[in-house]
């Protein structure tokens, strides 16, 4: 090749990589885009993504090309601002320490494929709108997935889960198992206790498998069952070989059952996963059980009733958007009235009553709550029976005391009928001046009856001493 020859492939070489940078460079925007998520934008630039002098995101090729973004494990709270890459479709999210909700409105909508497995989530918000319409699921999906991997603690969910399920077939829906294996997803759940698995094979056979080994979360009960209680007290035959009551939160979680009631008091002590009952649960008892994953009343709309008892994991009991103290008497349910039972919860801080409370009651026992620091009982109209012991820690501003209630007649009664409620305290109660204020000055309208029964805890006859 002359040395003319040699030049000129030379030159068109060169020229061709010019010509090639120069075209790329012109497809880079480098005003570049503000990302206002300081989490996000830290993340981003430890991935190698470009940031401008002013701290904006490069929209070069990198950005353009990403369809898939690994946030596992960095513990990402804040998700605003995955606009930025514009072509995003997938993300991983595992291992972040989720829960208990995750809001799939915090998303773009053009993330089609997720990875939430190792979180501990149980709600999740923003996936589907379901409707009940003549007894039948109506389902919206809010964000269509193409891909869905789940953790374990998804089991309990039923409400979006189980709707999102039966409408999205094409899915690759996969959960966790207890070995963190994922799984194809299944509605099929295990109630591991034999005998805690026949009480409630005798009252729902319907959701059963026919191996009656499990039960489908996804079947409607049969009629005869609809707005049955499960009921398990202390003088169930079996109590005693109930070890665990995993598999509650099935019955509890699911809101697409006819209203009923828990009261399940367990004589070996028992755990419970996160429980979000919704409005078709009237009553909730859970003694001698702890909830370790927590409670969330907050969508328990028609919750009139609830119990819980040697639960160490309750810390903040809020009842603000319940009936507990806020009905009517007229609308007390003749099954499950109007109770608040909580005893020996040694870390329950608070208790939050609804506000703008009707201030009636049936019954409000509380005991063996020492760090419990407050007790405003002032909203309090009218009750049966107040029952307030162990409480030595506790400032209580005692019930505006106006009405007695009977549950036998179904009665509300003011003062002047001369009508008796029974109100129990301990020593130390007794011992404080706004207590005694509160007996000297409704003494005829009250009694101790049955202090005996609570003796354990320090009731004793303070009618013999005012």
């Amino acid at each position: 090749m002359n040395k003319i020859q040699t030049y000129i492939s030379t030159f068109i070489a060169v020229s061709g990589i010019c010509f090639t940078s120069c075209t790329n460079d012109n497809n880079i925007d480098w005003n570049g885009v503000e990302v206002t998520n300081t989490e996000l934008r830290t993340i981003l630039q430890q991935k190698g993504y470009t940031f401008n002098a002013e701290g904006k995101l490069v929209q070069d090729d990198k950005v353009k090309s990403t369809t898939s973004l690994d946030l596992s494990g960095t513990k990402i709270a804040n998700l605003s601002g995955l606009e930025v890459l514009p072509n995003l479709a997938e993300i991983n999210l595992s291992n972040n320490e989720y829960g208990p909700v995750f809001d799939f409105s915090a998303l773009p909508k053009n993330i089609t494929a997720i990875d939430l497995s190792g979180n501990k989530i149980y709600d999740f918000k923003g996936l589907v709108d379901v409707k009940m319409v003549n007894d039948e699921m109506s389902t919206t999906v809010l964000h269509p997935l193409t891909k869905f991997y789940l953790p374990e603690t998804a089991k309990y969910n039923i409400e979006d889960l189980v709707p999102f399920h039966a409408a999205s077939a094409a899915t690759d829906m996969q959960m966790q198992n207890a070995n963190g294996t994922l799984q194809a997803y299944t509605t099929l759940r295990d109630i591991p206790d034999e005998y805690f698995r026949t009480y409630l094979k005798s009252k729902f056979a319907s959701l059963f498998t026919k191996d009656g080994n499990q039960i489908d979360i996804s079947k409607p009960m049969a009629l005869t069952e609809q707005g049955s209680g499960i009921n398990i007290d202390a003088w169930y035959a079996d109590n005693e070989n109930i070890h665990s009551i995993e598999g509650l939160e099935y019955f509890i979680n699911n809101p697409f059952y006819k209203p009923f009631y828990v009261q399940v008091e367990c004589m070996n002590h028992c755990s419970v996963a996160h429980l979000m009952p919704r409005d078709n649960l009237k009553a909730l008892f859970i003694l001698n059980a702890e909830t370790p994953e927590g409670i969330d009343l907050s969508q328990s709309a028609k919750l009139a009733s609830f119990g819980s008892s040697n639960n160490k994991y309750l810390t903040e009991l809020d009842l603000s958007k319940t009936l507990v103290t806020n009905q009517e008497a007229t609308d007390f349910d003749k099954t499950v009235s109007n109770v608040l039972h909580v005893f020996d919860c040694e870390n329950l801080k608070e208790i939050k009553f609804p506000e703008q409370s009707k201030g009636l009651v049936s019954q409000l026992e509380l005991a063996s709550l020492p760090s419990l620091k407050k007790m405003d009982l002032s909203f309090l109209r009218g009750f049966q029976a107040v029952i307030l012991l162990q409480l030595e820690n506790c400032t209580i501003t005692y019930p505006n005391f106006q009405y007695v209630y009977s549950a036998a007649y179904e009665t509300l009664k003011p003062l002047a009928d001369a009508q008796k409620a029974t109100i129990l305290i301990s020593e130390n109660e007794f011992k404080q001046e706004a207590c005694k204020t509160f007996l000297s000055t409704y003494k005829k309208n009250l009694n101790d009856s049955g202090y005996r029964d609570y003796s354990d805890y320090g009731a004793f006859r303070w009618t013999k001493k005012i």
